[in-house]
């Protein structure tokens, strides 16, 4: 029996980030950390250390990222989703788009895994020219197959399984490149 089909409007909440006036600049004295575009470039998580830290100084509270929100890009070629999980004080500028779920039957993780997917990231619409851009209501309108939570657990732990092992190979590779730069530089001595 396939698994129901849901609109992601019918399973999360989704916002803008928050349009900063003007040029961000690093204050280490800073109370929030603010999430960029270039820093989900690096990186495939979201790694509140090493963001830009700003003072808040508005008139209203920040909007703060909560522990399982999704922010996904919003602009250029890979809307790339990454899952916030931690307790720092963390803004996503107006370049992300923020999922919250709302369903209980629904794992933040799986939500971002599913984002992630190639056929999930064709399914958005793009527009613009020199920077390709989705809409809201693009996010809004994605297909979302919402099956039990057991399967989305076991979804989870299989890409967590293969990113451990992508990472593995990325290590002994490094190690097998040193390993030949020490042999070469031994041979030409001789």
């Amino acid at each position: 029996m396939p698994n129901p089909s849901f609109k992601l409007s019918d399973v999360a909440d989704v916002r803008s980030g928050y349009t900063f006036r003007g040029a961000l600049e690093h204050d280490p004295a800073g109370d929030i950390r603010v999430l960029q575009i270039k820093d989900l470039r690096q990186s495939s998580a979201i790694e509140p250390d090493t963001l830009t830290a700003v003072s808040w100084d508005a008139r209203t509270s920040p909007p703060l990222l909560q522990s399982g929100d999704i922010a996904v890009i919003a602009r250029g070629d890979n809307n790339k989703a990454a899952l916030f999980t931690g307790q720092q004080p963390v803004v996503a500028t107006s370049q992300f788009f923020i999922v919250s779920t709302k369903k209980q039957d629904v794992l933040p993780e799986y939500l971002c895994w599913l984002i992630n997917l190639p056929q999930s990231q064709r399914s958005l619409e793009r527009s613009g020219s020199a920077i390709q851009a989705i809409s809201k209501a693009s996010l809004l309108d994605m297909r979302i197959p919402l099956p039990p939570l057991a399967t989305q657990q076991k979804l989870i732990a299989l890409q967590a399984l293969w990113d451990e092992e992508d990472e593995l190979i990325a290590r002994l590779q490094t190690n097998r490149e040193q390993m030949l730069q020490g042999i070469y530089q031994h041979l030409v001595k001789d």
